[in-house]
């Protein structure tokens, strides 16, 4: 395949807008957080098992479902993951009791997980490999846009129509999409994978410094996922501020996100180039940088000193999501790769974002106590969401002791020992 054809363009341009619907639908929950907890008397440990329960079962499901993309017409998948994450979204609205929104929040995770694997793979087969890493990066721009739309249109509509039409309108225009997806004309497939042999998924989970990798990861992983959920809810209540105000001001966090993606793998293929541990070692910098700009933001007397620290703390966080990857890569030969960006995909979230809002909101309610007024838990929730503190620089430490193991290692193209 020399060129991509505008047809290819189009594909690009219509899965592009379904990630940004993804990452709205995803995203909107968090600024809706106190007025849901104040309609239906939750503590936070139940408004953050509303996170936890949805990374759960994202994470479950993307096995599966992407093991189906590589075996059935894709962009079915894609169309019947976005209609059901969409109508799963709109339920939410009508949900009369605590256990019907948990309910919804994790068929939205059942829908989100058949999207990414399956259009991943579609696109794949319509561009040259020489083109990837530029389409990749046009379609994660979604990513960025609906975090940051999600938040807004979360605040703002909660405002002026509550949180359950607010479930509504984020959620049902992403039905119009499913019909365009199903319309798509299906690629032939440059390829197809075998089931994963036991051989190779013992090979795989030998490697100890995968797991050391994988340790840091998800330990950042953790305190982004209590971050993103709890954040707004804070800032109401820290601030004195409204929910539309505070998703709006929380805005430039979320492009300080996409700045440190950018940044972070620049840098790190940059020490790559002249240190053989270089992208460890731009981690293990990167955190233990936004460590202290972390802990000023979560403590800071005013709200623009919180946004400021908050901007810089995110933007030396998000180094991480290229260059672990990468990272992961070159810790096994060649034959290993997608398995083993599966398994840390997996792992990450597993032991990441998927426990952090619940143990976070647990905690704040232990701090709290029962019957506490309204000062008493936000301050709870403060001091437990300092556990993010702790997680952020545990993650900068491990890939400072990683470094001078992936210095010692052999090519990843050797035979893998159990380093």
């Amino acid at each position: 395949m020399a060129s991509a054809s505008r047809y290819a363009w189009y594909v690009l341009l219509i899965l592009t807008l379904v990630q940004v619907v993804n990452y709205i639908d995803r995203q909107v929950i968090p600024p809706l957080l106190k007025p849901i907890q104040d309609e239906l008397n939750l503590s936070n440990t139940a408004v953050g098992f509303l996170g936890t329960a949805f990374m759960l079962v994202h994470s479950l499901a993307a096995v599966p479902l992407g093991m189906l993309a590589d075996r059935f017409t894709r962009r079915k998948i894609i169309a019947a993951g976005v209609g059901f994450w969409s109508l799963a979204t709109a339920a939410a609205g009508f949900a009369t009791s605590y256990t019907h929104l948990l309910l919804a929040r994790g068929a939205v995770g059942v829908g989100e997980a058949a999207y990414a694997p399956a259009a991943t793979s579609l696109l794949s087969d319509m561009f040259p490999a020489r083109m990837w890493a530029k389409v990749i990066g046009i379609f994660n721009l979604g990513l960025v846009v609906g975090a940051a739309l999600g938040l807004v249109l979360g605040g703002v509509l909660s405002q002026k129509i509550g949180w359950r039409m607010c479930f509504l309108v984020v959620g049902l225009p992403g039905l119009i999409l499913t019909i365009i997806v199903w319309l798509f004309r299906e690629p032939v497939r440059s390829h197809t994978l075998g089931p994963p042999q036991w051989s190779d998924i013992v090979q795989l989970l030998s490697i100890k410094s995968l797991w050391l990798v994988i340790a840091g990861a998800a330990s950042v992983t953790f305190a982004a996922g209590a971050l993103v959920h709890f954040l707004p809810k804070l800032v109401t209540e820290l601030y004195g501020v409204s929910s539309s105000e505070a998703a709006i001001r929380l805005t430039p966090i979320v492009v300080a996100a996409f700045l440190g993606v950018i940044t972070g793998g620049v840098v790190a293929d940059w020490l790559q180039q002249r240190f053989a541990a270089g992208r460890a070692l731009t981690m293990a910098g990167a955190f233990l940088l936004g460590t202290p700009f972390l802990y000023w933001g979560l403590y800071a007397p005013t709200l623009n000193q919180f946004l400021f620290a908050g901007f810089v703390a995110t933007f030396f966080m998000s180094f991480y999501h290229g260059p672990v990857a990468a990272i992961v890569t070159d810790l096994v030969p060649s034959s290993l790769r997608s398995a083993a960006i599966g398994f840390y995909m997996f792992a990450i979230h597993i032991l990441g974002d998927m426990p952090s809002p619940v143990i976070v909101g647990f905690l704040s309610d232990v701090l709290a106590g029962e019957q506490a007024a309204a000062p008493v838990t936000t301050e709870a929730l403060r001091q437990a969401m300092g556990l993010c503190v702790v997680t952020t620089a545990l993650s900068g430490l491990i890939f400072a002791v990683v470094s001078p193991i992936l210095r010692q290692r052999p090519s990843a193209t050797m035979p893998v020992g159990a380093t």
